[in-house]
This record gives structure tokens, sequence and C-alpha cells, in this order.
């Protein structure tokens, strides 16, 4: 029976249902929404007859396959599971959106290869081509023959579960209902932003922290970037896709800042609208000052109010305001618009002191640490909007705890579930921290020292101690829990450790620091590093074994000045994209892939 996908009425909340074929018939009191899939009862002449498939509206009544020239429904051809003469056309390939190999195909029942196809959508949530079975880039017409595959396979009247169904619709939705930047927001797929100027230059540590916005604030076809610089006490927000044409500036546009009342060590985002920041403890140390959870909604990102205090230009000497249109003028000084101040060659920029107009007092401590919180880490990690953390470590010099986020996803619960004190034993600073499992994460301090903490183990909770010969701080962690591999960057170079056999597999030795490491997730085989002002992209499956093999970078990018932070997310489509942090207070994102 011929099917119909309904392509009108984005604009109105669907297309007009009447009772019968005559347009004068009464019209139905809920509208046929943009998106459905509807079966052809009787179709006379541009009148249709339908029976809803998918989607929200009548159950059944007449609809015009046109107004005024323009389509409000398009045909939908029915993939024949059975004819293998359609395997492959324009990137469509029936086997691979199936999710089963070509041989085994026949030997399958439906309701085999609806379950087959069920593990790996379910899998697969958040990333729609992998979804769809699709390579990325496939064209529309492959994606509208996947989506209607796996709709026929997976609709609930025909034996489907709904979270399956969903997750096909909402991939489906994902790839053909993003705005582009004729039409609106943009993604940062297929761009690259910067350097800029996102904070003050600085001789101490530069950019400490970075985070991908994964949540997708709306418009959620927009990528935002919050960056955190440590003397500056500032956590900013950016905007990075490319918005309306005619109507925005080029990226990066900054949305605005907020001054968290200490040296900013690192930042979490616990839902779209729940912000964690990790900061230095004063000189006479309070509990609850280094650890705070912001409501955006209530304090959001301001505008900087405090234009001719920072310097922001390439040349800090330079004692005139940076005007859009000026002399001098930059793409960086149209982004930031600020002005610099008098201040000697040598001399640092002061720390930013809070005058947000009592934004701190809006904010709320959490009562864990009395020294600084160096590191943050939730579980599971974000990685796109369906993913939501309930657990949040941190630790500090003096206390390593685990806590529940709040139901409002906003806050952090109080009394903390799990908590120890002087995790390192109190010789040394805590500067890594990565999750191995709900309860279980390791930590690394500036001696190379790596432990294991288990939440439900007896006694302090510590399973694993040992030394990654690092020779130098440790500066940041990644973990494959799967296979047990960690990789430790620190300052002269990078450590590979074999967590289950609590080894050092090998060291590779660097010339310059390595600021920082940083994977996508466990799953992922792509491994970011910066290695001084260098950039590197590696591919963990092209790694060989020995420990004299030094791997290979797949790509590397120049940013000029030591890198000390690094993120990296996947785009609705399946890019990987990748900011970093420098010394000097520039940001570079782009797509790597």
């Amino acid at each position: 029976m011929p099917q119909w996908e309904v392509i009108g009425g984005s604009g109105t909340g669907g297309i007009v249902v009447r009772e019968g074929q005559e347009l004068k018939s009464p019209q139905l009191g809920k509208r046929l929404e943009t998106g459905s899939l509807v079966d052809q009862l009787k179709l006379v002449g541009e009148r249709l007859k339908y029976e809803l498939l998918r989607g929200d509206g009548p159950k059944t009544g007449w609809v015009s396959l046109k107004v005024s020239g323009k389509a409000l429904l398009q045909p939908l051809v029915e993939v024949d599971q059975g004819d293998s003469s359609n395997a492959k056309d324009d990137g469509f390939d029936k086997w691979a959106v199936l999710g089963i190999p070509d041989a085994s195909a026949p030997q399958q029942s439906e309701d085999e290869l609806r379950m087959t196809s069920s593990k790996r959508i379910l899998a697969a949530v958040g990333k729609p081509y992998t979804v769809l079975g699709l390579q990325p880039g496939a064209s529309s017409a492959a994606t509208r023959r996947a989506y209607h595959c796996l709709a026929l396979l997976h609709h609930p009247d025909k034996g489907g579960e709904d979270a399956v169904f969903k997750a096909v619709a909402d991939a489906y939705k994902a790839l053909t209902e993003a705005k582009t930047e004729e039409g609106g927001w943009k993604d940062l797929e297929g761009q690259a932003v910067g350097p800029w100027n996102a904070h003050a230059p600085t001789a101490t540590k530069g950019i400490t922290c970075m985070l991908f916005d994964t949540f997708g604030t709306p418009p959620w076809e927009s990528r935002r970037l919050y960056t955190g610089s440590w003397q500056e006490g500032a956590v900013r927000c950016w905007e990075l896709s490319k918005g309306e044409a005619g109507k925005s500036r080029p990226p990066p546009r900054l949305v605005g800042e907020i001054a968290v009342g200490g040296f900013i060590n690192d930042i979490a985002a616990l839902s779209p609208f729940g912000l964690l920041t990790a900061q230095s403890a004063g000189m006479k140390p309070m509990p609850g000052e280094s650890l705070r959870y912001w409501n955006l909604k209530t304090t959001p990102f301001k505008p900087l109010a405090r234009a001719k205090v920072n310097a922001i230009a390439d040349d800090h000497s330079q004692k005139k305001a940076l005007k859009p249109g000026g002399k001098g003028d930059t793409s960086e000084s149209q982004t930031t618009d600020m002005v610099t101040r008098t201040k000697d060659e040598d001399e640092e920029p002061e720390f930013v002191q809070d005058k947000d107009e009592g934004y701190l007092d809006k904010s709320t401590m959490v009562y864990l640490h009395y020294r600084g919180v160096r590191c943050i880490s939730l579980w599971p990690r974000p990685e796109n909007r369906e993913t939501t953390p309930h657990m949040a470590v941190t630790v500090s010099k003096d206390v390593i705890a685990m806590s529940k986020i709040g139901m409002d996803g906003v806050s952090i619960e109080s009394p903390a579930v799990w908590k120890q004190s002087d995790p390192h034993d109190g010789l040394g600073d805590v500067n890594a921290l990565t999750h191995e499992s709900v309860g279980k994460f390791w930590t690394g301090d500036n001696a190379g020292i790596l432990r294991l903490w288990d939440v439900n183990a007896s006694g302090k909770g510590m399973v694993s101690d040992f030394n990654s010969n690092a020779a130098g701080w440790l500066s940041g962690l990644v973990l494959w829990p799967d296979s047990g591999m960690m990789v430790c960057s620190h300052s002269s170079g990078i450590g590979f450790i074999d967590t289950r056999a609590g080894k050092v597999i090998r060291q590779q030795y660097t010339k310059e620091p390595v600021g920082k490491v940083s994977i996508l997730n466990g799953n992922s085989p792509i491994l970011f590093a910066g290695i001084g002002g260098e950039l590197m992209q590696y591919d963990t499956r092209c790694w060989a074994d020995g420990k004299d093999y030094k791997p290979k970078a797949v790509a590397s990018w120049s940013l000029g000045a030591a890198i000390t932070s690094l993120d990296c997310t996947a785009t609705g489509k399946g890019h990987l994209l990748v900011a970093a942090g420098c010394m000097n207070g520039k940001v570079a994102a782009f797509d790597s892939t």
C-alpha cells in the first residue's frame, strides 16, 4: 500500500485534515503533524484519504497533496527487504541499515531482524547516521529510504518497541530538519574558528578549562563553548555557529561571562541550565567557596561589564580602543570589542574580582572541600542531549567525594554519597581525574602517582596505587574502560598504562610539555593531545605493541602557544569537533573530520 510523508505545515503546526473528500467538508479539530507517516487508503485527484502510521494528528481523514502549488505530502517508495537489487543506491545499503551482513539476511526471520536492528539502534542513540545505518554525508534520498526501511520494521503497530522507533524518528529529524547557514543556525561542521583572543594573556596557567555544550541550548543546532581562564577567575560562553545570514556577526560571538570568585580550575555542565565550577580557595580557606553550582536561568552569562579592566588584544601595550571599523580593526576585536589598558609589558593581568552585582551570592556553595577543587568528573559523561549525568566526583588536596546531581539538573545534593580525606596523603596537588565506572575513578597528582578509588571497597576505598613513571607532574587522564587502557599526559610526555595489570606499558617523551589529552568517550579510537603548541590527533587503532613504538599522529595543527586545555565532542551528524585553549589566552575550535 502506498505511503506518504507530511512535509508541509511546518510553520502552522501541521496540515489541515477534513472529514470528507470535499474541501468544504468539516475540518477536524487537530492538524496532521509535519513529518508524520501515513498509509494511502484512497486517492482522488489531489485529495488523499489516509490512515496514520507515525506522528501526531487524527487517525484518519482527508488531506490535500498540494496547496497553491506547494507540496504538502510526498510519496515514499517502500523498500522491499527481500529485493537485493536495491542493496546499494545513492549511499543506501539496506543490510547496513538493518545492521546485519548480507550472507545472514535470508536465514533470519522478521523478528530476528528486528531484534538485531534494535540492539544496534539503542547502542547508537545520539548518533543519527549510525542509528540509520548510514555513512556520514549520505544523501537526503538515502536518509529517507533508511528511515522508511527502519520505520516499517520497528513501528509499534508491527511489533516494534517504542524506544527504538523514537530513536529512529529522532535520528531522521536530526538529519533532515537542522537549519543551514542560509536558513538559520548551523553547527561547527566543516568549519574552523580562531585562534581568537578569548581571555587575557597570562604567564601563569592560561586557559585551564574548556567545555563544549553538548546539551544543545536553544536553538539546538547552534554550538556553544565554555572557556575558563585561571587568573581571570571567569568562565565565558562563546557561540561558534554561523548564525542567521545577515543577522549575526561571524563566529566566535561572546555570549557573556560569569566571575566565579576564585582562580578557575575546572567546569562541568550538569544540564542545559546547570553549571558546576571548581576554583581555588582563598588565602584563609573556608568550606564551600571552592565548589559552586550555578542555575543559568537565574544567573545567565552576562555581557562583559569590565571592558576597561581586561586586555584582550594581540599587542597588550596598545593604549587605544579596538573599535569595529577603526584603525587596527581585526575580526578578533570585532568579536570581543574590548579595550586595552595601560600596563608594563611583563606585568600580568590582575585577578578579576567579582563585580557582577551579587551574582556570586546567587550561586550555591557545596560544602565538601576546604582547599581548592582541581578537577570534576561526571558519570555518565554528557555526550549529547540524551545523556543525563547523575553523579559528580570532585577532588582537592584535602578531599575526594562523590555526590548525586539533583533532579533539577542544576544542583549537587548534600551530604555526599562517598567522601575521603587526603586522597594523596596531602603530599601533592591532584591534577587529573577520570571515571572508570559509576563507582570507580582514577586520580593523578603532580608526583606522577596514580590511584584507583572504589566507593564500594572497604577502608579508605583506594584499590590501586602505583607510579606512572612520569618525569613531571600529571596534567590529564583519559581511559578506555573496556580495554583497561589509560593515557596520562604530563610535563615530559605521554604515558600509556595497563590499568588491569597496574603497570606502565611505555612512555613517549616529548620535547615540550603535554598540557592535556582528550577523547570523545570510551568507545572512540581518536585521541587528541596538546604537545607544546601543537595539537596532535592519534588513531589508537593504528598503534603497535612494544615499548619502543612511538605512536604517529594522523593529523596535527599548530596553534603557536602552549596548549593548556582541550575538549572534543560529536555533532548531531557524527562530525568530531575539537577545541584547544592556550597559555596566551587564545582558543581555536574546528571540525577535525
